[in-house]
């Protein structure tokens, strides 16, 4: 019972993120064992048919011919409608499980340990097309497999009761090809699963850095990498599918065993002659859905292995916290503060004790030698992980502050915008790329113009997959267009002129100057930050404790005035 338990733990655990599909689920499985049931009615029928036919040398009633026709085409309905349905069924449950996980996604992605994002893309594509077949078409197969089981018996026992039995002990026989081969088909399940996991994986490294591959010239070493891979894929589902072939042998032997010892039970035991082929085919029609549903659980290891790959996704912590009720942010321009914060990764710690004031409407530049924290300085501040220790805040004009945890993270994305230094863009025209809901063409060829890209890019130009078709700095200003142009209160960017020649640094310069926005600007650069209101040294102690000493000066007036 506890192994059971254990086997369908992983497929339960996800019900509850397919919400009212539950009860298309259920529908299915009706819809299913009604048809099921339907056709073990016709070729019962048809077998008592038959054997009336050649005993008696005539052909059943007007009202047989009746009630097959009937029965036929209420089959002919009722598979129709289980197609129809399952398969709509399948659509909406994929659609439902990669909604979930892109939900979680958004909480918990990116994390701070070094891991391959390509398992999460290789779950969500590979892993939820695997687990769409079984919650829309398996499960209804094995309701109505043991539902189509007990009425056949039932159906038997009261006919002739030594028939039962026999048909029993058939069903008993199926039954156990499925716990004899149980461990080796979950070991060559979970194998194949990690096996062709592990070759999307690799497809997706190679396939985002293909011009690295091509550039450096690796691609011998790459493709003996997915060589490999594929190769050990492939031994996994050869042994697999030797192992389902044993299985099936034995089972095929089961199902003759009931036929034969049905006509055995039947020879001398006073059964009329033409019953004998409706016996024989009620027999089999009861326990050939078995065999097949015992087929379907021989590969339910492998459907295990993704529905637990699919849990393992949907339990991953959340990079954020929220705090609940979600708090208004405040009227007018934004300020942004960090407080005694600390941050690390694994054992390596950035950032301790750090801290940072920018009064609204104020441009700030930060710098520091590599490694010293601010590329993490400005993932605390676009709300992209929690600092591990301190906090992070939005000011206004009049000192409130609000936790940036507390606000509702869709009117926190709509107020900040981060463009980051190797942002993506995209598939599609600059348009699609930049484009805010609301923005015109000609804001965006104004915008184009003045980052010095008129001429060579247009708001219909197609920019390829995330910006082949453009060079380095006309992605890395398309970047900051498409940030300007959702216009933000508070504009945080890292590096945004590295890639960039002077000529075209200076008109970035330039443009960030006209921008509204609160900014935090972190660059290496002397022209960029010398456009900044002022700038912070993020390796300069002195910074960091005039920002404390003034805090402390604050806390110490906002005593004093309440005491008074």
């Amino acid at each position: 019972m506890t192994a059971m338990t254990t086997s369908v733990r992983p497929f339960t655990s996800l019900l509850g993120h397919l919400g009212g599909e539950r009860r298309a689920i259920a529908a299915t499985i009706v819809l299913v064992i009604v048809s099921q049931v339907c056709l073990g009615a016709i070729s019962v029928l048809l077998a008592a048919a038959v054997g009336h036919a050649v005993v008696h040398h005539s052909a059943p009633s007007d009202w047989f011919w009746a009630l097959l026709a009937g029965l036929v085409a209420l089959r002919a309905a009722l598979t129709w409608g289980e197609m129809d349905a399952s398969h709509a069924l399948a659509f909406r449950v994929l659609a439902r499980l990669r909604m979930a996980l892109f939900d979680r996604y958004a909480v918990a992605l990116p994390t701070k340990r070094r891991e391959n994002v390509g398992r999460a893309a290789s779950t969500a594509m590979s892993d939820t097309e695997r687990l769409e077949f079984f919650y829309a078409h398996t499960v209804a197969q094995l309701v109505a497999a043991a539902v189509n089981a007990l009425l056949g018996l039932i159906l038997l026992a009261v006919v002739e009761p030594r028939l039962a039995l026999v048909t029993l002990t058939g069903l008993t026989l199926v039954l156990s090809t499925v716990p004899l081969g149980r461990h080796r088909l979950e070991a060559l399940g979970g194998e194949m699963v990690e096996a062709t996991g592990a070759l999307s994986d690799r497809a997706v490294d190679v396939l985002g850095g293909l011009r690295e591959v091509l550039g450096y010239g690796i691609h011998g070493p790459v493709r003996r990498q997915i060589r490999e891979t594929g190769a050990a894929a492939a031994r996994a589902a050869g042994r697999l599918e030797t192992t389902h072939r044993v299985l099936a042998g034995a089972r095929e032997a089961a199902v003759t065993l009931v036929g034969v010892g049905v006509l055995v039970g039947v020879i001398g035991r006073g059964v009329a002659a033409e019953h004998v082929a409706a016996l024989i085919v009620l027999a089999l029609a009861t326990v050939s859905p078995v065999a097949d549903a015992a087929a379907t659980c021989a590969r339910l290891p492998a459907l295990r292995a993704a529905a637990t790959r699919v849990g393992e996704e949907l339990a991953r912590p959340a990079a954020l916290t929220r705090d609940t009720p979600p708090a208004a942010l405040p009227e007018g321009p934004l300020g942004l503060m960090m407080s005694e914060v600390g941050f690390g990764y694994d054992d390596r710690r950035v950032l301790d004790g750090f801290d940072l004031r920018i009064a609204p409407g104020e441009h700030v530049g930060l710098r520091g030698a590599s490694g010293a924290g601010k590329s993490t300085v400005v993932a605390l501040a676009s709300q992209l992980w929690d600092p591990d220790s301190g906090s992070v805040a939005l000011t206004d004009s009049t000192t409130s502050e609000v936790a940036i945890s507390a606000v509702d993270d869709n009117e926190l994305r709509a107020a900040l915008a981060t463009v980051e230094q190797d942002g993506a863009l995209f598939t599609g025209t600059v348009r699609d790329a930049v484009a805010a809901p609301s923005t015109t063409d000609a804001e965006i060829e104004d915008l184009l113009a003045r980052l010095g890209l008129a001429g060579t890019v247009t708001p219909g130009s197609h920019i390829g997959e995330g910006g082949l078709r453009l060079s380095g700095g006309q992605r890395a200003r398309l970047r900051l267009a498409r940030a300007v142009l959702h216009r933000p209160r508070i504009l945080i960017l890292d590096e945004p002129t590295a890639d960039l020649d002077e000529a075209s640094a200076r008109l970035v310069t330039d443009l960030l100057g006209t921008v509204p926005a609160t900014m935090l600007v972190v660059s290496h650069r002397h022209q960029t930050l010398a456009a900044m209101d002022r700038v912070v040294d993020i390796t300069s102690r002195e910074a960091s404790e005039g920002t404390k000493k003034a805090r402390r000066a604050r806390n110490h007036a906002g005593h004093a005035a309440r005491e008074r």
